[in-house]
C-alpha cells in the first residue's frame, strides 16, 4: 500500500466504505485511511489489512453501465449506485437490465423532449433512462429481419415501495408518445385505465403510500407501429384490506377520494359522512396521506371514467356499491337470547341496513336475514340457523368483500371491453406490474401469495439470465466457465409442489368442513419439519417461517382457511342477484355460475368420482393464473427493470446503504453483472446476422466469393469491424449462431446506422439534385411563359389604347342619340302612366259599382238555407285549388271575326205560347211570381221522390245564387255549375230548373237580382235544351221578358239548341269562356291552328260540334270537301319533352267547348267520365308534304294599356289583328279527317283520372275576348286544326 491509493475497507458498520490511504506503516501493519461520510471527511486507523483491497475510481458521476466495472464486487456496485443517486442519476445499466433507485420524488426528465431523444436509439448509446428500455422494446417489434415478429415484455420487479407502479406508468406513457396512430382516442383510454385501477386497487401501507394491492399484466397490441388496443389481467386483489387495516395503513384510495371529492348533494344522495365515521376506514388511524390531494384525484377519476366511456348510470352504480360497503362496515350487532338456550344476534344499526337496501335496491329484511341467519337447504327445505356474534361479523365482512371484489372484477372486464380490440396479426409489448416482496411484522395469507409470485418472477429472471443462457453456451459449444447462482426452485417447490406443498396442504384442509388453521399448521410442520427452508416457531405460536430468496418471513396462519375458501353463502348470492339494479345483478350471476363448477377426480381404473360442487380456492386460482402469466412471458423477449428501495422511511433522496445492499444481494445483482460481463447476451443466427450486417462487408465482391457459407461471412464481418478483438473476447461463433457481447453489438449497430445514414444521404443528394433540376426547368419554362405573356400584354395594351379612343368617339355619338331616344321614351312613359291611372280609376269605379250591385241584389235572406253535403265538399276543396284558367286568360280580339252563316227564325205560332198559359196548365199549386222563401213543392209534377227532393234543394240553391251578396269568384262558378250539372245528369230536372228561373225573373224589380237569374238561365241554355213541351213557351218568355241583352242571347241559344234532340245535352257545365260571354252578352271565338302553322280566329257557340268547327275552318281555307273533319285538343302541359304532347281526340259530334270545360272542373265536381280518346302525339313538329319548317306560334302578350288602333291589314280577305295573352304552357286543338287512320299508341293515363281530387294533368287555357265584334277567343291552350287529306300522313 502506498499513500494516495484508493481502497475498500470495512470499518465495522455493516458495509464496505471507499477510502484513500493517508499513511501506511509497513512494519506495524497499520493503515490510516480517510473516507468521506455524509459530505465530511473522516479518518480511520486500521490494524488489520484483511478487509482492505484496492478499488477502481468511479469518478464524479459513477459508471453508467456496471458491466464496465473492472473492480467487480458488492462494494463497487453499492457505491456506484450511491454516487449516481446523490447526483440525482437514478438509472444505471447492467447490460440491457436497467436498475432504478426510487427517489421518492418526481424529476423533470420525462417530457416529450426526452421521448424524442430516446426514440429509435440503440440501448446503451445514451445515458441510462427508463425510456431507453421502452424504445428498445418498441424497436424490436419491427426489427428488420425479425420474422415473425417477437412479442416483448417489460418485467418490472422489486420490493414494495421501490417504484414499480410509477415505472409502469412511465413506460406506458412513452409507448403512447411514440405511437404512430393519427387518432389518440384508444391511447388516451389505455393511459386513463391506469389511474382508474390505481384508485380501486392501490392503498397506503407502512412501506409505500401507493402500494399496488393486486397484480397487473398489461398487454399493449401494435400493428405497424400503431397501438390497436390493450388488455389488462389482474391477479389476487387483497380483499382483507377492505374490512381491516393495520396501524398507519389505509383502505383503498377510492373510498377516501369519493368522500373528499363528492359534493354535499352527492354525499346526501349516498348517505355519506367523513372518513373518520366509518369503521372500514378509520382502523389505521390517520385517513390522509401527505402530498396526496384526494379531492383532486376524485375529479381525475371521474375524468378517466369519462374518457373510457363509462355511462352516468354505470358511474352512479359504482358509487352506490362503494357507499354500501361503507354502510355495511358500520353495522353492529347485539347478543340476543333465543329459545332452547340458543344464542343469536340482532342488528343494532337499522339505519345502515336501510341505506344499504336503498342503494343496492335490495329488501332490507333480506339483508338483515343474510347477516343474522344461516340458510341451509336439506331435502328441498330451507333451514334457518341463527349466527353467533362472531359469525355475524364475519358474514358482514364477507358481504362487503364480495361487493368490492365483484366491482373490481367488473371494472377490469369493462376496461377490456373498451380498449381490447382483438389480437389478429398484431405484436404486443407487455408490462408486468405486480406486488413486490413483502415482510411485515404480521404476515398472513396475502403475503404468502405475494411472495410466492415474487419467487416465480425471481426464478423467471434467473432462468433467462443464468440457466437458459449457460445451456445455450453448452449447446453451441462455446468456451465458457460456468457461473453459479442462487437457484430458488426449492422454495417454489416448498410452497406449491404437489402433493405436500404448503398451498396444496392448504387446499386440502379447505375442503374439510371441520378443518382449522391449527390442523393446517400441524400438517405443515409434519411434512416440512426437516426442510431447511421451512422453520417452526420456538414457542407454540400459530405461525411458520419460509426462507425466501429475499430472506426469511414468518406467516401467521390465523384466518388462512377462511381467506383461502373465500366462500359466499348461496343465499347471499341469490339476494344480490335479486337486486333491481341490473349491473349488480349481472355481477353476481357471474359469481354464481363460477361457484356451480363441479370438480371431478379420476381414478386409476378409469372411473371418476364427482365431489360436492366447490368453488376453486383462492390459492388454486392464483397458482393457475400465475402459471398462465409465466407461460405468456416465456413466449416474449424480456426486458428487465430492477427497482431498488433506497430507504424504509419513504424519505426523498435518502440512500440507506444496508437496505440497498440487502436488495442487491438477494436479487443476485453481482452474479447478474458477472454473467452479463463475461457472457454473450446477444445471440443471432448466421443468416440473420449476415442479413442485418451485410453492409459491413469490406470491399464487397472482391475478397468474398459467391456461395461463401454464412459462418465464414460472419467471421469476415466481425474481423473487419473488431480486428483487435481476439476469438473468445467480444464474440464467439457457435455451431448455428453468432454470440456477441453487448458492447460489440452496440458498436455493430452504430457502424450499420452510419452506413445506412450515408446511403440515405446519397439518395437524398441525388433526389435533391433531380428536384433542383426539375425546379430549374420549370422556372425556365415559367420565365419564357411570363415573357410571352408580357409581350402579348404590351401589344394588347397598345391595341386597347387605340380601340379605346375609337370606342370613346362612338360612345359620344351613341350617347347623344340615346339621350334623344330617352327623352322620347320618357314622354311616352308619362303618357302611358296617365292612361294607366285613368284605367285604374275606371277599374276602381267599376269595382265599387259591382260591390253596390252585389249588395243591392239580395231580395231574400239565404244564410239559413242549407248547402248539400256534396256541394259543401266541393267548396272545401276550392281554397287550395288554382283554376286552370282565370279572367286574366281572357282577352278581347281586336278586328273582325267571320261568323258562321246561320239564320234563325222564331216559330210562326210563337204568340200562342204565352208562358202564363204554361203556368196555368203545368204549375203545381204555385202562384206565378218571384218568391223569397224556399218552396214546399216543385213547380212541375214529379214521379220520383228523389226528383221531388232535388227540386226543393235546387230552388234553395237558386235563391242562394241570386241573393247571396258574398258569392263571387270560384264559389260563384262552382255553385252555378252545380245547378246546371243537375240538369245535365237528370233530364227530368231540366224543365224544373228553367221554370224556377222563369218564376224568379218574372216581374223582378231588383235589377241586380234579376240579372243574376238571367245569367244562370243563359248558362243552363248553354248546356241542355228544354223539353219540347216547354220549348215554345220558354222562347216566348225570353222574347217578351229578356233582361238587358239576355233576350237576344237566350233566343239564340234556344234556337241553336232546336237542332239538338230534347233528351240530349252537353257532358260538362259551361266553361269560363261561356261564363264570361254570358255575363257580358257577347259572342265567343277560338284560335284554331292548322298543320301548316296558320292560325284562324273562328266564332263558336255553346252548341258548336267539332265537325262544325272543323268544317268552317276548312271552308275558310278554300277546301270544298268539308264533311268528315274533326278537331283535337293538344295538351302541351302534360308533355315530358318538347316533342311529345298529350292529344285528346274528339268525335265529330262532340261539343268543342266540352273539351275546354273538362279541363276547368273544380276538384271533386260530380260529372260523368268523358269519351275523349287520349294519346301521345307529335304536333309541334308536324309537316305538310313538300312544305318547309313549321313556323313557330306567336307569343302574344296582353298590353298594359288599351292598345292603339290596329293598322290596315295587308291581306285582302281578312282584316283583323290579335291582342293575345302569352301563356307558359299551352295545349293545341287540331282538326283532322275522321276518314284517315292514324297509327298512334294510346296513353296509359287520362287527363280525367282522379278528377275530383287532382288537377295536375290539366293544361292551362287562356281565353281571349273580342271587343268590337262581341266575340271571345281562346289562347294559351292553343287549339290547332290540321287539315290532312286522306292520303297524307300525320306527323
Amino acid at each position: 500500500m502506498e499513500k494516495g491509493d484508493l481502497v475498500w475497507f470495512d470499518p465495522g458498520v455493516g458495509y464496505v466504505l471507499p477510502g484513500e490511504v493517508l499513511e501506511f506503516h509497513k512494519a506495524a501493519q497499520v493503515l490510516t485511511v480517510q473516507a468521506v461520510i455524509a459530505g465530511k471527511p473522516q479518518v480511520f486507523t486500521l490494524t488489520s489489512l484483511n478487509g482492505v483491497r484496492k478499488r477502481q475510481d468511479l469518478g464524479q458521476q459513477g459508471i453508467e453501465d456496471m458491466i464496465q466495472l473492472s473492480d467487480l464486487n458488492e462494494a463497487s456496485l453499492l457505491w456506484n449506485l450511491k454516487i449516481r443517486y446523490d447526483k440525482e442519476l437514478i438509472y444505471t445499466y447492467t447490460g440491457s437490465i436497467l436498475v432504478a433507485v426510487n427517489p421518492y420524488k418526481m424529476f423533470d426528465i420525462y417530457g416529450l423532449d426526452m421521448v424524442k431523444k430516446y426514440e429509435g436509439q440503440i440501448l446503451g448509446t445514451l445515458p441510462p433512462h427508463l425510456f431507453a428500455v421502452g424504445s428498445a422494446a418498441y424497436s424490436h417489434l419491427s426489427k428488420e429481419g425479425a420474422t415473425p415478429v417477437e412479442n416483448q415484455v417489460v418485467v418490472i420487479s422489486g420490493e414494495s415501495g421501490s417504484g414499480k407502479t410509477e415505472s409502469t406508468k412511465l413506460v406506458m406513457q412513452y409507448l403512447a408518445a411514440v405511437n404512430k396512430s393519427s387518432s389518440n382516442v384508444i391511447t388516451e383510454q389505455i393511459l386513463e385505465a391506469s389511474p382508474l385501477l390505481e384508485s380501486f386497487g392501490n392503498a397506503k401501507t407502512v412501506r409505500n403510500d401507493n402500494s399496488s394491492r393486486f397484480g397487473k399484466y398489461l398487454e399493449v397490441h401494435f400493428k405497424e407501429g400503431v397501438i390497436l388496443g390493450a388488455k389488462v389481467t389482474e391477479y389476487l386483489l387483497e380483499k382483507s384490506r377492505i374490512v381491516t387495516q393495520a396501524p398507519e395503513e389505509r383502505n383503498y384510495h377510492v373510498f377516501y377520494e369519493m368522500l373528499k371529492g363528492l359534493s354535499d348533494e352527492g354525499k346526501e344522495k349516498y348517505g355519506l359522512l367523513t372518513p373518520e365515521k366509518y369503521f372500514y376506514l378509520n382502523q389505521g388511524g390517520n385517513c390522509e396521506i401527505d402530498g396526496k390531494p384526494d379531492g383532486e384525484d376524485f375529479h381525475s377519476l371521474l375524468s378517466a371514467m369519462q374518457v373510457l366511456g363509462f355511462s352516468s348510470d354505470e358511474q352512479d352504480t359504482i358509487f352506490k356499491i362503494l357507499a354500501s360497503v361503507l354502510h355495511l362496515g358500520n353495522v353492529y350487532f347485539h347478543r340476543k337470547q333465543l329459545k332452547h338456550g340458543q344464542e343469536g344476534v340482532e342488528i343494532g344499526s337499522d339505519a345502515e341496513i336501510r341505506w344499504t337496501g336503498h342503494l343496492l335496491h335490495l329488501d332490507a329484511d333480506g339483508i338483515k336475514r343474510a347477516l343474522t341467519m344461516k340458510t341451509t337447504e336439506a331435502r328441498n327445505e330451507r333451514v334457518f340457523t341463527p349466527l353467533s356474534i362472531d359469525q355475524a361479523l364475519d358474514a358482514r365482512d364477507a358481504f362487503a368483500k364480495a361487493l368490492y371484489n365483484a366491482l373490481f372484477s367488473w371494472l377490469v372486464s369493462r376496461i377490456n371491453q373498451i380498449v381490447y380490440k382483438g389480437t389478429k396479426r398484431t405484436a404486443s409489448i407487455s408490462i408486468l406490474d405486480i406486488f413486490g416482496f413483502e415482510d411485515f411484522k404480521e404476515n398472513s395469507f396475502e403475503q404468502l401469495c405475494i411472495n410466492y409470485a415474487n419467487e416465480n418472477l425471481q426464478f423467471y429472471f434467473n432462468k433467462h439470465i443464468f440457466k437458459l443462457e449457460q445451456q445455450e453456451y453448452a449447446k453451441e459449444k462455446i468456451e465458457w466457465q460456468t457461473i453459479t447462482y442462487t437457484d430458488n426452485m426449492p422454495v417454489i417447490n416448498l410452497i406449491s409442489k404437489k402433493p405436500v406443498g404448503i398451498l396444496h396442504l392448504l387446499d386440502d384442509e379447505s375442503n374439510f368442513p371441520k378443518a382449522s388453521d391449527l390442523s393446517f399448521l400441524e400438517k405443515c410442520h409434519y411434512n416440512h419439519a426437516l426442510d431447511e427452508l421451512y422453520s417452526r416457531p420456538r414457542m407454540s405460536s400459530m405461525e411458520f417461517g419460509v426462507k425466501h430468496y429475499a430472506g426469511q418471513v414468518w406467516y401467521g396462519v390465523d384466518g388462512f382457511l377462511d381467506k383461502n375458501r373465500d366462500t359466499l353463502r348461496p343465499d347471499v348470492v341469490e339476494l344480490l342477484i335479486s337486486s333491481k339494479m341490473s349491473m349488480l345483478s349481472k355481477m353476481f350471476q357471474y359469481v354464481r355460475s363460477s361457484h356451480e363448477a363441479v370438480k371431478t377426480i379420476n381414478k386409476a381404473n378409469g372411473r371418476f368420482v364427482t365431489m360436492k360442487p366447490r368453488t376453486p380456492t383462492v390459492a388454486a386460482r392464483f397458482h393457475d393464473s400465475l402459471q398462465q402469466l409465466l407461460d405468456s412471458m416465456t413466449k416474449c423477449n424480456p426486458w428487465f427493470v430492477r427497482c431498488i428501495k433506497p430507504n424504509s422511511e419513504k424519505a426523498p433522496m435518502k440512500f440507506d446503504m444496508p437496505i440497498v445492499l440487502e436488495q442487491l444481494r438477494y436479487t443476485g445483482m453481482l452474479e447478474t453483472i458477472r454473467i452479463r460481463k463475461m457472457g454473450y447476451p446477444v445471440r443471432l443466427r448466421f443468416s440473420h446476422f449476415v442479413e442485418r450486417y451485410r453492409y459491413l462487408l469490406p470491399q464487397r465482391g472482391k475478397t468474398v466469393q459467391r456461395g461463401t457459407p454464412f459462418r465464414e461471412l460472419c467471421r469476415v464481418i466481425l474481423d473487419s469491424v473488431a480486428p483487435q478483438s481476439a476469438q473468445g473476447n467480444d464474440y464467439q461463433l457457435g455451431t448455428t449462431r453468432v454470440f456477441l457481447r453487448e458492447n460489440l453489438e452496440r458498436h455493430l449497430e452504430r457502424d450499420r446506422a452510419k452506413i445506412l445514414w450515408g446511403a440515405a444521404i446519397t439518395l437524398q443528394r441525388h433526389v435533391r439534385g433531380y428536384l433542383a433540376r426539375r425546379r430549374y426547368q420549370a422556372t425556365k419554362k415559367g420565365a419564357l411563359l411570363i415573357q410571352k405573356h408580357v409581350r402579348g400584354w404590351r401589344a394588347r395594351t397598345r391595341y386597347n389604347k387605340v380601340r379605346k379612343g375609337v370606342v370613346f368617339a362612338q360612345a359620344n355619338f351613341r350617347g347623344k342619340r340615346q339621350r334623344k331616344r330617352y327623352l322620347e321614351l320618357k314622354e311616352e312613359l308619362k303618357r302611358r302612366s296617365e292612361v294607366e291611372k285613368i284605367a285604374r280609376e275606371r277599374a276602381k269605379a267599376r269595382q265599387q259599382k259591382e260591390e253596390q250591385e252585389r249588395a243591392s241584389r239580395a231580395v231574400a235572406g239565404v244564410n239559413h238555407l242549407e248547402i248539400p253535403a256534396e256541394l259543401a265538399f266541393i267548396f272545401s276543396k276550392l281554397d287550395d285549388w288554382q283554376p286552370v284558367h282565370s279572367e286574366r286568360n281572357l282577352v278581347k280580339v281586336v278586328g273582325g271575326v267571320r261568323a258562321r252563316s246561320e239564320r234563325h227564325h222564331l216559330p210562326h205560332d210563337i204568340d200562342y205560347h204565352a208562358f202564363t198559359k204554361f203556368t196555368n196548365i203545368y204549375f203545381k199549386s204555385h202562384l206565378w211570381g218571384m218568391k223569397r222563401e224556399p218552396i214546399k213543392t216543385p213547380f212541375l209534377a214529379k214521379s220520383k221522390d228523389m226528383d221531388y227532393q232535388d227540386s226543393l234543394a235546387l230552388f234553395k240553391l237558386i235563391l242562394r245564387f241570386m241573393n247571396d251578396n258574398n258569392l263571387s269568384g270560384k264559389k260563384e262558378i262552382a255553385l252555378g255549375d252545380y245547378i246546371v250539372n243537375k240538369g245535365i245528369v237528370n233530364e227530368k230536372m231540366r224543365d224544373e230548373i228553367v221554370c224556377q228561373l222563369c218564376n224568379q225573373t218574372w216581374k223582378n224589380d231588383n235589377d241586380a237580382n234579376n240579372e243574376r237569374g238571367w245569367l244562370l238561365m243563359a248558362n243552363c241554355l248553354s248546356v241542355f235544351p228544354p223539353s219540347k213541351t216547354l220549348y215554345k213557351y220558354l222562347l216566348k218568355f225570353v222574347s217578351d221578358h229578356g233582361y238587358n241583352g239576355y233576350k237576344a242571347l237566350c233566343q239564340r241559344k234556344l234556337l241553336q239548341s232546336a237542332r239538338v234532340e230534347s233528351n240530349l245535352a252537353r257532358n260538362y257545365p259551361p266553361c269560363l269562356l261561356e261564363w264570361r260571354a254570358n255575363r257580358k252578352r257577347v259572342n265567343m271565338a277560338l284560335n284554331v291552328q292548322c298543320a301548316d302553322g296558320e292560325t284562324l280566329t273562328t266564332a263558336v257557340d255553346s252548341w258548336t260540334t267539332s265537325e262544325e268547327l272543323a268544317s268552317h275552318v276548312v271552308r275558310e281555307r278554300g277546301i270544298t270537301e268539308c264533311s268528315g273533319w274533326t278537331v283535337s285538343l293538344a295538351d302541351e302541359s302534360s308533355s315530358t319533352d318538347n316533342l311529345s304532347i298529350l292529344v285528346k281526340e274528339s268525335c265529330g259530334l262532340d261539343y268543342v267547348l266540352d273539351l275546354v270545360a273538362e279541363m276547368e272542373l273544380a276538384p271533386a265536381f260530380p260529372v260523368c267520365k268523358n269519351s275523349f280518346l287520349v294519346s301521345g302525339g307529335r304536333v309541334g313538329g308536324a309537316r305538310r308534304m313538300g312544305a318547309g319548317e313549321e313556323a313557330p306560334l306567336p307569343s302574344p302578350r296582353r298590353p298594359g294599356v288599351p292598345p292603339p288602333e290596329p293598322p290596315a291589314s295587308k291581306q285582302a280577305t281578312r282584316k283583323e289583328s290579335h291582342e293575345l295573352k302569352e301563356s307558359n304552357k299551352s295545349g293545341k286543338l287540331r282538326s283532322q279527317s275522321r276518314d284517315h287512320t292514324v297509327e298512334m299508341g294510346l296513353s296509359r293515363k287520362s287527363a280525367l283520372n282522379d278528377r275530383y281530387f287532382e288537377d295536375k294533368g290539366r293544361s292551362r287555357n287562356s281565353i281571349n275576348m273580342m271587343a268590337n265584334s262581341h266575340s271571345i277567343a281562346s289562347n294559351g291552350i292553343v287549339l290547332r286544326n290540321e287539315f290532312i287529306p286522306p292520303a297524307c300522313i300525320v306527323h
